[in-house]
């Protein structure tokens, strides 16, 4: 059984909306100074001049924190996670892969922001030398079904290996 989560088409979708809204309030505000100074729409412009840092603060935020998109493919034995910005990753971002074998896994836990849109995936693992270790994986809008889906997903894999040890 072969299980594929990925939030691509959402998260390219809230990137071309960001980077729209830059446009629309730095590149059009600099078109009308140069070209259109004595007109009305200019004054007004000038006027809320305001909302450009506004805006140009949620967009730098934006691209610190990031959009990423993900992929999760949970199969039979083993599970492959991936997620990497999608705007920022051009310059250099980091990405994240993880492939793991279902009996490595002891444990989960999802952590939400309040102001983000990102929420992170908390794995925790165990080797089989025994070493624990945890990796957090950033996750772009996130619904609470997917969430649910892959909580359960998680849980029967933990129970599994739960069953196997003992």
């Amino acid at each position: 059984m072969k299980i594929e989560l990925q939030n691509k088409k959402k998260s390219t979708f809230l990137t071309i909306i960001i980077t729209l809204l830059l446009c629309f309030t730095i590149v059009v505000p600099i078109i009308f100074r140069i070209s259109f100074r004595e007109s009305f729409t200019y004054h007004i412009i000038v006027d809320y001049l305001f909302l450009f840092w506004i805006v140009l603060f949620l967009f730098f935020y934006f691209v610190s924190t990031g959009v990423f998109y993900y992929k999760i493919i949970f199969d039979d034995s083993s599970f492959l996670i991936r997620s990497r910005r999608s705007l920022s990753g051009l310059f250099g971002g980091k990405n994240y892969q993880l492939e793991i074998s279902n009996d490595m896994l002891f444990g989960f836990k999802f952590f939400s922001r309040g102001i983000s849109f990102n929420d992170t995936l908390l794995l925790q693992m165990r080797s089989h030398s025994g070493k624990k270790s945890a990796v957090r994986i950033p996750l772009t809008l996130l619904s609470k079904d997917r969430r649910n889906k892959i909580s359960n997903i998680l849980n029967n894999i933990i129970q599994k290996n739960e069953c196997q040890t003992n």
